[in-house]
């Protein structure tokens, strides 16, 4: 392939603008080599009557002492190009487990997606370096088929996407360029600083390739690309297995088992992505098969890892994100005439007139009391619309709510009287009747509390 131009990105560009892309560009710009490069060609084809919409956006990770006075300067090079500029700056959590690397790349792209409007692309300026850098570093993680596909040129990201447009050009090439140019650009110094991954393959190790390989790295990036197709077909191939194998969101353990171990493993973790939730590695995936597969079809299990957890339930594999523990056993008040928030994100409770429906409106206090289900202590205390525990853990059965929420499900009362369990019962003496005022319940943004394939619930006894 000939050396980078303007000319080459263009038609880079067009290549891989996705299908229903507004045409308008954000330009992730670190104001390196790499990103200086980008801009300045956008910057060329600008002026020669390139129609689309371009704006930069420098992302501050405020990693580094001079960092502001990075911004700045990338402020000045978007104006000397007569490119409209903004910057952001965020915070880079370092306590999450992850390295400094990946939290910085997790809190940059959710910056980056964030700010894009609808159909609009942002292009970040990773080269083939860049590419054989992930294929390395993949292989050293012992990654699969999808890991070992590297960047991808195009993805979505958010209501956008997000384009590589330099991926079949070596930072050599753009280098090149640069200088031509005339181009100025700031050297990071986290670059050259061994302890990072990235940064010892840079050079330590690539260094090394090129001198029997000189073309390395973009052969690794057709290999890439190879292997993203690959990946695509592994995709399909789980679409239909999914079709065979799902019930609404979940996997059925009987149809799981029919299938080869490639098989089945491809489609578990083509189903977690789907749900957007992390794939365990290698070690956790077999236990997680293995698990599902043997336990009784009476038995509650769960296998978890960081970010997700998978519960069987009725020969059922469900799958999402851990749930909090239980706050420790205490009531809070609840004033009905105003919503309440749950925590945890399980939703709010809204008090909603209803004549001859719901409670009883002259019987309510101004202010109820409600606690969680699992905060009372053995089931005591009257945990029941009939004051009965062993009639309301009836009722969750017969209703087919899924035993991780039982838990959870939020009781109101008035005194020492148990009105009703969250939108699902009410207690028969409290209900209002005829044509008296009553007060309906009702949880929104509930959880999908119910077991899968078992219908609506009943929201009364």
């Amino acid at each position: 392939m000939a050396g980078f131009s303007p000319d080459s990105l263009e038609a880079a560009l067009a290549k891989g603008q996705a299908q229903g892309a507004s045409g308008d560009v954000c330009v992730a710009f670190s104001g390196g080599l790499d990103s200086t490069v980008l801009l300045a060609a956008l910057a060329e084809l600008k002026s020669r009557g390139w129609p689309t919409a371009i704006r930069v956006l420098h992302i501050d990770h405020q990693l580094q002492p001079d960092s502001g006075l990075w911004a700045a300067r990338c402020g000045e090079t978007a104006r000397q190009l007569g490119l409209p500029f903004g910057s952001q700056r965020v915070v880079v959590p370092v306590a999450n487990g992850q390295g400094v690397e990946a939290a910085a790349r997790a809190v940059r792209y959710a910056a980056l997606y964030g700010s894009l409007a609808v159909g609009e692309t942002v292009l970040t300026a990773h080269h083939a370096d860049d590419q054989l850098e992930t294929l390395l570093l993949a292989l050293m993680r012992g990654a699969g088929v999808r890991g070992l596909s590297g960047m991808p040129r195009r993805a979505p990201a958010g209501v956008g996407w997000h384009q590589r447009p330099l991926l079949d050009h070596p930072r050599a090439d753009l280098e090149c360029w640069a200088r031509q140019r005339g181009l100025s650009w700031i050297e990071d110094p986290t670059n050259c600083e061994p302890r990072y991954r990235r940064s010892y393959l840079r050079h330590a190790v690539l260094p090394a390739l090129r001198g029997t390989w000189p073309g390395a790295a973009t052969v690794a990036s057709r290999s890439a690309a190879h292997l993203g197709e690959a990946a695509e077909l592994l995709d399909d191939l789980a679409r239909q297995d999914f079709e065979h194998a799902a019930l609404e969101t979940c996997l059925q353990r009987d149809k799981l088992s029919a299938m080869t171990p490639a098989r089945r493993r491809n489609l578990l973790r083509f189903w977690l992505r789907s749900l957007n939730l992390p794939v365990p590695s290698t070690a956790k995936l077999g236990v997680l098969e293995h698990d599902m597969l043997v336990a009784r079809p009476d038995r509650q299990l769960c296998v978890a890892w960081e970010g997700a957890e998978v519960k069987l339930h009725c020969g059922l594999l469900y799958a999402a994100p851990p749930l909090a523990p239980l706050p420790v056993a205490h009531e809070q008040g609840w004033d009905w005439r105003e919503p309440l928030v749950l925590p945890d994100g399980l939703g709010e409770l809204h008090a909603v007139p209803a004549m001859g429906a719901g409670l009883a409106a002259a019987r309510l206090p101004v202010r109820l009391t409600w606690r969680f289900r699992g905060e009372v202590a053995g089931g005591s205390g009257g945990d029941s619309p009939d004051a009965a525990p062993h009639r309301l853990k009836k009722l969750l059965q017969e209703a087919h709510v899924l035993p991780w929420w039982r838990g959870r499900l939020p009781l109101l009362s008035a005194g020492n009287h148990l009105l009703a369990v969250g939108d699902l019962w009410i207690a028969r003496e409290f209900a209002a009747t005829g044509s008296a005022p009553g007060v309906r319940v009702e949880w929104r943004h509930r959880p999908a509390i119910i077991a899968v394939g078992r219908g609506r619930l009943a929201t009364s006894d």
